[in-house]
């Protein structure tokens, strides 16, 4: 993979991109990470340094899998929701449908 060429007014060294990743990821999902880099910070993409997000995670040791927390937290309100609404038939099949997603990403991700 070839790197992209650094802008001239960008000044941070990869090791300050280092240590940025992993304060924000202390608090932030993947997906947020990258956009706080690009907002705050003025780096349009890590890979100006030859490395994807993913990749500096990885290499700091911090691995999530935003996927199946987010349907684990979906499966919880669904739940949450159900124990107030006993009547909602629409929530129930959701409720169901989200059951289904998490089982299915649990066994991919070999998650006990």
């Amino acid at each position: 993979m070839e790197t992209m060429q650094k802008p001239a007014w960008l000044k941070m060294s990869e090791a300050d991109l280092k240590k940025i990743i992993a304060e924000l990821a202390k608090n932030n999902a993947q997906s947020k990470i990258g956009i706080i880099l690009r907002d705050q910070y003025g780096v349009p993409s890590t890979r100006l340094y030859g490395k994807k997000l993913g990749a500096y995670l990885k290499e700091l040791g911090i691995e999530t899998i935003e996927e199946f927390e987010n349907a684990k937290n979906k499966m919880e309100r669904l739940k949450e929701h159900l124990g107030e609404n006993i009547t909602d038939k629409k929530a129930k099949h959701k409720y169901q449908k989200a059951q289904s997603r998490y089982s299915l990403l649990k066994r991919h991700y070999s998650i006990e």
